[in-house]
């Protein structure tokens, strides 16, 4: 339900009321339609009230936007195996406490951020501001979806609260953040020093797996490594935000910021997606660079289409995601022979996976069945991470872990969090991993990895500045 103003401030009342009474802060969620706007504007025309507590999130398939600011609600673990299930338990208590009206697609109560890619994390590692789970219901929301806009206001209101001043406050928001919709433009020399963190042992760490999958321990391991970019000045999200939207339109845009810390990325990949019932899921694993011209590229794509490696190291994902979801959906499907998807830089075999979901199949337990599909860990899902995590040389963080979003009505969507960087400051690290299988070579697979860093390498302005 979309409010008007004379709705939320009898909203809002009807809150103080209950919060005297009871001596205990009220949630409201107060949506109002507005008119269309510039997502990346809004972005950045919040960041001198919300800097560190932003994101952004841009759908790769639907002209659908969400832009976040602050947090009214909070839901956070900071290690266990039982992290999904911590984080769905909580939102269900939440949702059940508030009992608002139901909104617009992508409004209202919605719940937003990320895990980590292993239930655990040290505590010195690179991912200080991001815990193994960390999601929030955002103060301040902007919704674009097809040819609609919205702003929803979330937040507590406390014993003796002006109404008048909480009115006021949202509309110095409105037009703060709707002020202008044009990016200042940025000066400044992208002048970048780089350095691979140990590619020599990443290489060996690829030979040692192929030498454990051809042992028959695993069937294959999926091996990450990082690259870092040091800057003579700050990064600002909004500025690669804008390079990744105008180079990588076809992929999910993501960016998080918390505290002094910002992951931010161009995902191709969907992790699963429910809507009204309806699971999608998606399957990208087998990949070569694009063409430098289109007969070049259109070579390049029938090559993948019928290479033997990839199409072995496609088949366990999408078999392993078919299993999955039959386990907690109806009539699952999937098409019996990959087709291509085109990003700037590479081109990936690809497999759409669809079904129903069975009653009682909630967005979370889809998410940890899934993760990590054999696309970002590898085959079978126990034995293939624990190898990962003895052989890369780094902390994943949240790269290649499930990012994502839902409602009190159980719709939403996660991808996985790859083609993406760290933004500390001056200074980035980006992440790029490979699947590898049996007859995997260390020297192609640190090749492939160097294609999958370009995304977020062109995005903060490195692409030519190898040191």
């Amino acid at each position: 339900m979309v409010t008007s103003i004379e709705e939320a401030k009898r909203k809002i009342e009807d809150a103080s009321l209950r919060a005297n009474k009871l001596e205990k802060p009220q949630f409201v969620s107060i949506v109002k339609q507005i008119a269309q706007f510039d997502p990346l504007s809004v972005y950045y025309n919040g960041r001198h009230l919300y800097e560190g507590k932003r994101f952004f999130w841009k759908d790769a398939y639907n002209p659908f936007y969400l832009v976040g600011f602050d947090y009214a609600h909070i839901i956070e673990k900071n290690k266990g195996r039982d992290r999904f299930k911590y984080v769905e338990e909580e939102w269900k208590r939440f949702i059940e406490g508030v009992k608002e009206n139901k909104t617009p697609f992508g409004t209202g109560n919605l719940l937003f951020g990320g895990f980590s890619f292993h239930p655990y994390q040290k505590e010195d590692n690179l991912w200080t501001s991001f815990p193994v789970s960390r999601f929030y219901v955002p103060k301040v929301l902007f919704t674009s979806y097809n040819n609609e806009a919205f702003i929803t206001f979330n937040r507590y209101i406390k014993q003796g609260e002006s109404v008048e001043d909480i009115i006021k406050e949202m509309e110095h928001i409105e037009e703060t953040f709707l002020a202008s919709d044009i990016l200042p433009s940025q000066v400044y020399e992208r002048n970048a020093v780089q350095h691979e963190v140990a590619p020599e042992e990443w290489k060996r760490a690829v030979k040692h797996a192929t030498e454990q999958i051809r042992s028959g321990e695993i069937e294959k391991v999926v091996l990450a490594r990082e690259l870092q970019i040091t800057f003579h000045e700050k990064i600002w999200s909004e500025y690669a935000l804008s390079r990744l939207l105008e180079e990588q339109n076809l992929s999910y845009i993501f960016a998080v910021e918390q505290d002094s810390q910002c992951f931010i990325g161009a995902s191709p990949e969907r992790l699963v997606k429910r809507v009204d019932g309806e699971v999608f899921s998606t399957c990208l694993a087998g990949s070569i660079p694009r063409g430098h011209s289109a007969e070049e590229d259109e070579k390049l794509g029938e090559e993948l289409l019928n290479d033997e490696k990839n199409l072995f190291e496609h088949k366990l994902v999408v078999n392993m995601i078919e299993k999955a979801m039959k386990e907690t959906c109806l009539n699952v499907y999937a098409p019996e022979h990959p087709t291509l998807y085109k990003v700037k830089h590479i081109q990936h075999l690809y497999t759409p996976i669809k079904g129903k979901a069975k009653e009682g199949t909630t967005l979370f337990e889809l998410v940890e069945k899934l993760h990590p599909t054999p696309a970002l860990g590898g085959y079978p899902k126990e034995e293939s991470v624990e190898v990962l995590e003895k052989l890369e040389v780094f902390e994943r963080g949240w790269y290649a872990a499930p990012i994502g979003w839902l409602d009190g009505d159980g719709n939403g969507e996660f991808i996985v969090g790859i083609r993406s960087a760290l933004l500390r400051g001056h200074e980035a690290s980006l992440f790029a991993g490979c699947g590898i299988v049996g007859d995997s070579d260390p020297q192609s697979e640190y090749e492939e990895t160097k294609t999958k860093f370009k995304p977020m390498l062109s995005a903060l302005g490195g692409m030519n500045n190898d040191k």
